[in-house]
């Protein structure tokens, strides 16, 4: 691959044979100051009945080098896009070029494998050793659009009732008492009369730390660290949907657009809780929630 534009397509394979198309690639070559970094862009459409985490690997000979995670949520029928800038002359710190790789290796945890190459070497998928790596620092996703997609290009929604099942953190007690001590002393937001919401308060990115360790990882979660910056505080509440029993979570502060739902649901949070509820979801104030266990 030269420096300038690739595209290619994913393609799933099964017992080592290439199977059905799943996606694209895209990446291009853009000058940031001295240095030249690689566009990546990727979007796959998979459909997973349970919630379901891909590992992304660039492939150097039957080498997989970790990359970056996508995740899915359960029952996702849309596109995910994954969008992230590196250096082209280094892009995972072993100053090994960006044209030098051969494609991209998806391996989903449920067991599904995916390719994408962008030359005409064969690569055998049980062939592939994978190496984790966790130095790359993935650039935030962009504000203004989506690869390409906005609001206008997504089927408009009036009355969006989200994914079936919250993803769910799983923790024990310990949480449940670091909950009930933040939710009476911290700092109060208000609430509507007819709000899904029945009690919430202000917390921080580090008051996460307090909890239990399972909930760490939302401490690195790019969806939650850009609602924190734009609106300097997340949520932890309760929240009463239809009728279904009241669960506790912790909301990423945001308005309800087409484009936010698809970072929303990449990133975990898969439902949107207006403070007000409406029939009309677009441009509304609300909370893309993740429910948080009780057990």
């Amino acid at each position: 691959m030269r420096k300038g534009r690739c595209v290619s397509y994913i393609y799933r394979y099964r017992n080592n044979e290439r199977c059905e198309n799943a996606g694209f690639i895209k990446i291009q070559c853009v000058s940031n100051g001295n240095e030249n970094q690689a566009r990546i862009q990727i979007g796959l459409k998979l459909y997973k009945k349970m919630e379901c985490k891909c590992e992304v690997y660039l492939l150097h000979g039957n080498s997989g080098r970790f990359l970056t995670d996508i995740n899915f949520c359960a029952r996702e029928r849309d596109t995910i896009m994954k969008r992230m800038f590196v250096p082209w002359d280094n892009p995972l710190g072993d100053f090994v070029p960006l044209d030098e790789y051969s494609g991209i290796f998806f391996l989903c945890d449920d067991g599904e494998q995916l390719l994408g190459l962008w030359d005409n070497k064969l690569v055998n998928p049980e062939d592939i050793i994978i190496s984790r790596r966790t130095n790359l620092k993935e650039n935030n996703i962009s504000d203004n659009k989506i690869d390409g997609k906005t609001d206008d290009d997504v089927k408009n929604t009036t009355d969006y009732n989200g994914i079936d099942e919250i993803p769910i953190i799983k923790l024990n007690k310990e949480y449940k008492d670091a909950c009930e001590e933040m939710l009476s002393t911290y700092p109060k937001l208000a609430l509507f009369a007819d709000s899904q919401i029945t009690e919430c308060v202000k917390i921080e990115p580090q008051d996460i730390g307090k909890l239990h360790m399972n909930n760490w990882k939302l401490g690195e979660n790019s969806f939650l660290s850009h609602g924190f910056y734009q609106y300097r505080y997340i949520m932890l509440g309760k929240v009463k949907l239809n009728n279904e029993e009241e669960k506790v979570v912790i909301g990423v502060p945001g308005v309800f657009s087409n484009k936010e739902r698809y970072l929303a649901n990449m990133f975990g949070f898969s439902r949107f809780v207006p403070v007000k509820k409406d029939r009309l979801m677009t441009g509304r104030f609300g909370y893309w929630i993740s429910e948080v266990s009780r057990a």
